[in-house]
Order: C-alpha cells, then sequence, then structure tokens
C-alpha cells in the first residue's frame, strides 16, 4: 500500500510541475507578453538611442514585427510544413494510380494487337 501512495504522489508532484510549467510557458508566449516584453525592449533601445544618434522610430517598428512573427511564426511555419507533406502525399499516391492506369491500359493494348497478329498469321 505504501509504494502504492508514494507513486500516486510522485504522480501529482509531476502533474503539478508540468501545469506550472505550461502555465509559466503561457504566461511568456502569448502576444500580449510579447507586445509588453517588445515595449520594453523598445523603451531600453530608445534611451540608447537618445543617448547615441536617433533612429527615426524605426526599431519600434521592427520590434512589432519580431511581435507577430514570435506570436504567429511557429503555427503558420506549422500549417505549412503539414500542408506541403499533406499534397506531397497526395500527388505519389495519384502519381503510382496513374502510373498504374497507364500500365494497364498498355498492356491490354499489345494484348490486343498480339491477338490481331496471330489472327493475321493463321489467315495466311
Amino acid at each position: 500500500m505504501h509504494k502504492y501512495t508514494s507513486s500516486v504522489c510522485r504522480l501529482g508532484q509531476r502533474a503539478f510541475s508540468t501545469r506550472a510549467k505550461l502555465q509559466t510557458a503561457h504566461r511568456f508566449y502569448t502576444p500580449s507578453s510579447h507586445n509588453a516584453l517588445d515595449q520594453h525592449q523598445h523603451n531600453s533601445e530608445a534611451s540608447k538611442d537618445n543617448n547615441s544618434s536617433n533612429t527615426g522610430g524605426h526599431s519600434k517598428e521592427r520590434a512589432e514585427e519580431i511581435g507577430v512573427f514570435r506570436a504567429y511564426g511557429k503555427p503558420v511555419a506549422t500549417l505549412f510544413l503539414w500542408s506541403a507533406l499533406t499534397y506531397m502525399t497526395f500527388q505519389a499516391v495519384w502519381s503510382k494510380l496513374y502510373f498504374d492506369e497507364v500500365r494497364l491500359e498498355t498492356e491490354a493494348k499489345i494484348d490486343d494487337l498480339k491477338d490481331e497478329l496471330d489472327k493475321l498469321e493463321h489467315t495466311r
């Protein structure tokens, strides 16, 4: 009985740690948190830019672009890869079926020509 309860406790600890990791990941990888991180980066870059030279606001646009890519880049890339894989799979299946159809039609023509040739030889 003692082994069972200790394994249940370990399982509960694993589930809790996994849940905590997911919550932490969700907190750090949501688009709103990226906007906050990008804003923080922009503020720190702006203070550096004010000390050295003015970039004309390009750093803010770049920070926004990076935030959008971080938020949506991975899902879009995943969708693109899966769609490309699906397309290539369907293309390979279609090519195989088309090749089999052409082969059967060609074999049928060859058989018809052989039969016609045999008939012509027997009529001589």
